[in-house]
């Protein structure tokens, strides 16, 4: 029998089976009630704004502006598909929560099949309440998605190296294309199994059989694929990220447990906390793969999965940075099964899940923080939405100092003509493909300041600070030198200002 979780011990629990699944019910139910609990409580942001107004586009439209856009257009099709229940902000981000909950199933299936039925469970529950997961879980955009179809693709592609029947091989080319039409970032999970099948596995029919998946699933991508290069040559040619600091494979880890919703207070701690835990694993891990009884096959894959996803990653980002904790969380379940691996079967696991309690404790903070704690909300849009919206009078335009309020906007019923200002000249040369996408879909091109209040006789301009802090406010003031202020409001730092158009003059 093996200490560390392998077939043999699992054979031996057999009898507690019912217990388990009245567990692993228990554990998906609490998922589903996690992800659904005040899933429409806040305002569309910027990138949720371009998933809904894409998703309202006609078919043919969609497809052409998804084109245009750095993301295929799988995600956006399932969302115009939901848009048919309604336009709600929990009717859109559905998708996700249920794609979400899905991966809850996915990923014990994946533990189970690598080690037993209890490193399953704790990895289906640190899935469960993982604040990161709960963010993306209620995020209108594709990412909770991209993790069911990276999980399914990896279980299928344990399974399809393990029994090497036809069946398995199928369901990973098909797992495999709904992740690519998804998102790019599967790649690099193709990447980690590449190279677990060359250097690990090494079986002749096994590789042959990886080949010819491989083959099969660039055949039912093929339809997107010229998409694709042109879409990675625009990116080369300019995106909005920054040259990483090698820290950030380090925080990147800490994140994929905490997420963003910590006070600065616990930021610190809270890492630490996260990384020493992790750090404690991999020590145990380390011992374990030295006994010719532990299932060392099974470190080696989770291993890859968890890191060649972060240092591809990585490395391309040296060349045009792509690195943000969301472009590699198709890393994020195999370092969950990990852990629970040291929590539960580790030589020393009871040493092990005392030191994961302060991290434990700390991820409940940051999920309390991120349904509770307004300071980590999203911004109010709707109720800026609502409030122009409201005191709108005919010959009025409301104008905007950026795309993070503009979008969103358009998502709620509107009175009055929005329009987006000028950004800065900087920032738009960093960003060319979301400029475009958000000309696509918005009610059309930035305008400058005076054609864009020509015919109207009040403006209403809104700033949200959250890009090019200078350049917006040089706008506000360009605004209050020309025109004469009848009224400003603020409502959770979203400023919004209603002015006469009638010029200023010199008394």
């Amino acid at each position: 029998m093996s200490r560390y979780g392998g077939k043999a011990e699992a054979a031996i629990s057999r009898p507690r089976t019912h217990c388990t699944t009245w567990l692993l019910v228990s554990i998906v139910a609490l998922a589903v009630a996690l992800r659904f609990f005040q899933l429409g409580e806040w305002s569309f942001w910027h990138d949720e704004a371009l998933s809904v107004l894409l998703a309202r586009k006609p078919l043919t439209d969609l497809l052409h502006i998804a084109a245009g856009d750095v993301h295929p257009p799988l995600y956006f099709l399932v969302v115009r598909a939901f848009l048919v229940l309604g336009q709600s902000e929990a009717i859109v981000r559905l998708p996700s929560a249920l794609c979400s909950s899905a991966v809850v199933l996915g990923l014990y299936l994946v533990a189970h099949d690598l080690f037993d039925s209890r490193v399953a469970l704790v990895s289906a529950f640190l899935f469960t309440v993982c604040p990161f997961q709960l963010f993306y879980a209620q995020e209108a955009r594709m990412y909770a998605q991209l993790e069911l179809f990276t999980v399914l693709c990896c279980w299928c592609f344990i399974r399809a190296l393990r029994g090497n029947r036809l069946e398995w091989w199928g369901g990973f080319v098909i797992c495999g294309a709904l992740a690519s039409y998804t998102a790019y970032f599967v790649v690099f999970v193709f990447l980690a199994q590449a190279f677990y099948v060359f250097l690990v596995d090494r079986r002749c029919d096994r590789i042959w059989r990886f080949l010819l998946s491989g083959v099969a699933i660039g055949v039912l991508y093929s339809p997107w694929m010229w998409v694709s290069l042109n879409q990675t040559r625009a990116v080369l040619a300019s995106y909005w990220m920054e040259r990483p600091n090698p820290l950030v494979l380090v925080t990147t880890l800490s994140t994929f447990l905490l997420s963003y919703s910590l006070q600065p207070i616990l930021a610190v701690p809270g890492m630490a906390a996260a990384l020493f835990l992790l750090m404690v694993v991999l020590n145990s891990l380390r011992y374990a793969m030295r006994d010719p009884r532990s299932p060392r096959r099974a470190f080696v894959w989770l291993l890859l999965w968890t890191f060649v996803p972060l240092l591809a990653t990585y490395l391309v980002s040296l060349i045009r940075p792509i690195f943000h904790v969301r472009t590699v969380i198709v890393a994020a379940p195999a370092l969950y099964v990990l852990l629970a691996w040291g929590i539960t079967r580790a030589p020393r696991w009871k040493t092990n899940l005392a030191l994961a309690i302060p991290t434990g404790l700390l991820m409940l903070v940051s999920a309390w923080n991120f349904y509770f704690t307004p300071a980590f909300a999203k911004l109010p849009m709707r109720e800026v939405a609502a409030y122009v919206r409201e005191r709108t009078q005919p010959g009025d335009i409301v104008l905007h100092t950026s795309s993070g309020s503009y979008l969103p906007c358009l998502c709620y019923p509107t009175a009055g003509r929005h329009v987006l200002l000028p950004e800065a000249e900087s920032a738009a040369r960093k960003n060319a493909p979301s400029q475009a996408i958000v000309v696509e879909v918005g009610s059309g091109p930035p305008l400058p300041l005076n054609e864009a209040v020509r015919d109207a006789q009040r403006a209403w301009l809104v700033v949200a600070l959250d890009h090019a802090i200078e350049h917006q406010l040089s706008l506000k003031e360009e605004m209050d030198e020309r025109y004469t202020l009848l009224d400003a409001t603020d409502i959770r730092n979203i400023g919004i200002m209603l002015y006469d158009l009638t010029p200023c003059t010199e008394e």
